[in-house]
């Protein structure tokens, strides 16, 4: 006895029944399937989906158990209407359903299509044995779909019944339409390709030409960048002369016997300003050195306690001009780093003078050290002006500079903590700064390696 339709998809209006007997069946099946969709409501690409479903599940009738039935009904899943299709034979039945419907039989394997329906419908029932297989399809209706009433279904029956007898010529139409419908999508997409591939090549030129003018751009920067460093050259030398001509006049006014006389006194001043501008002019020396890679560095076993003495003893007139306190607490172990003596009395020179620079006066400074895991720390910390947040990631870039004072005396030319930045990597340490905001002073921190440690 063939297992009945489950209440589940009752109650059910029959519209078609297609039996199997030959190719040309498993043909129709296919196309009344379309047919019967199309009547229902389906688009398109669920049309082809559900006849592919139940023309497989034909074929494998006629091929493994000599013919079957196809019948089409109006029956309902869950709250909606629904196509139900049942694919009916009397074979021997299917062998390992349950490996079946977990991946699709191997081709010549009853059952074939199986794992393949259930996918493309909503609900796949089968009832298989000895005395035959029985299938039952179900897909809902769309959403959009109206519901079939009995005069609906009547009128789909009617439209059936005119449609045309000869299914494979109909089959045959069908399938002429859906390849003209499929090659004038292609030949769309193919225009839409060519239109695409004429702006990717309009837009591969366009950058061609962007290409070759950042080329330019970027030969015309280094160029200009060199003739930078080469004018940076030629001026340091050209300034170095007339500075030590006024340097040694400052001198020879200072010399006078009347320690008061205004003399003196304009001569002191000029000494001052010559040195600062003198170091200026050393600075756009050494950035002109250090951009074409010329610093060198001559390694020594270096004291950094007195290298510390030597940095302060350049700044100590500067401090006392602006009443400044710099504290410089000795420490007790080994400060001895393999360096360069005079490139890191740069450094901390530089440090220190940026320090007494930017704090007003009557500041406090600390200049210490300490020895840590093989490495000498250096920090010169004040309560200056402190660093915005903003400056902070450009801090140590050429011409970068903390704000100018209304009076200039925070001037300068940005250049010292790149320069410490230089000198002290090329030292194999590192320098880092920090700072609490405007007016909260800040701290810079040097980090080199202590003499006999390995590199």
């Amino acid at each position: 006895m063939r297992e009945p339709i489950p209440e589940a998809f009752a109650p059910l209006h029959h519209l078609l029944t297609v039996n199997v007997r030959s190719e040309l069946d498993v043909i129709a099946s296919r196309l009344r399937a379309r047919q019967i969709t199309a009547l229902c409501g389906f688009g398109n690409h669920e049309q082809t989906r559900i006849a592919t479903a139940v023309s497989e599940l034909a074929r494998n009738a006629f091929v493994y158990a000599a013919g079957g039935k196809v019948r089409f009904f109006v029956g309902s899943l869950g709250a909606r209407q629904a196509l139900v299709v049942t694919i009916d034979d009397e074979g021997k039945g299917i062998a390992a359903l349950d490996r079946v419907l977990k991946e699709d039989a191997p081709h010549g394997a009853t059952g074939g299509g199986i794992a393949a329906a259930r996918r493309l419908m909503d609900r796949c029932e089968i009832d298989t044995g000895s005395h035959g297989t029985h299938i039952v399809l179900a897909k809902a209706f769309p959403a959009q779909a109206p519901l079939l009433d009995a005069r609906g279904i009547d009128l789909a029956l009617s439209r059936l019944a005119e449609l045309p007898s000869n299914v494979a010529l109909s089959e045959a139409h069908q399938q002429n339409r859906e390849l003209t419908d499929a090659m004038a999508a292609l030949q769309a997409k193919q225009a839409e390709l060519l239109e695409m591939s004429a702006c990717l090549e309009r837009t591969n030129r366009q950058v061609e030409a962007l290409n070759v003018l950042l080329n330019e751009k970027a030969q015309s920067l280094v160029s200009a960048d060199r003739r930078k460093d080469e004018f940076l050259s030629i001026l340091s030398h050209e300034l170095r002369s007339p500075l030590s001509a006024v340097a040694m006049a400052a001198q020879l006014l200072e010399k006078s016997p009347d320690r008061r006389s205004q003399g003196v006194r304009l001569g002191q001043l000029i000494t001052r300003q010559t040195g600062h501008m003198s170091r200026m002019v050393e600075d756009l020396l050494d950035v002109s050195r250090v951009s074409r890679g010329l610093v060198s560095i001559s390694r020594a076993p270096v004291d950094m306690r007195e290298v510390v003495d030597a940095a302060l003893e350049q700044h100590v007139p500067a401090a006392r001009a602006k009443g400044h306190t710099i504290t410089q607490p000795v420490p007790l172990d080994d400060c001895t780093v393999d360096g360069d003596r005079t490139r890191l009395v740069q450094v901390v020179a530089n440090l220190l003078g940026n320090a007494i620079r930017y704090t007003p006066d009557g500041g406090q400074i600390e200049l210490s050290m300490r020895a840590e895991d093989g490495w000498l720390l250096m920090r010169v910390s004040d309560n200056g002006i402190g660093i915005p947040a903003e400056l902070m990631p450009h801090l140590f870039d050429l011409y970068t500079q903390a704000e100018r004072s209304s009076d200039g005396q925070n001037s300068g030319l940005g250049l010292g903590l790149a320069l410490v930045k230089s000198l002290v990597e090329a030292h194999g340490g590192s320098v880092t700064a920090s700072s609490g905001g405007a007016r909260r002073g800040s701290q810079f921190e040097v980090r080199l390696k202590l003499s006999g440690q390995p590199d």
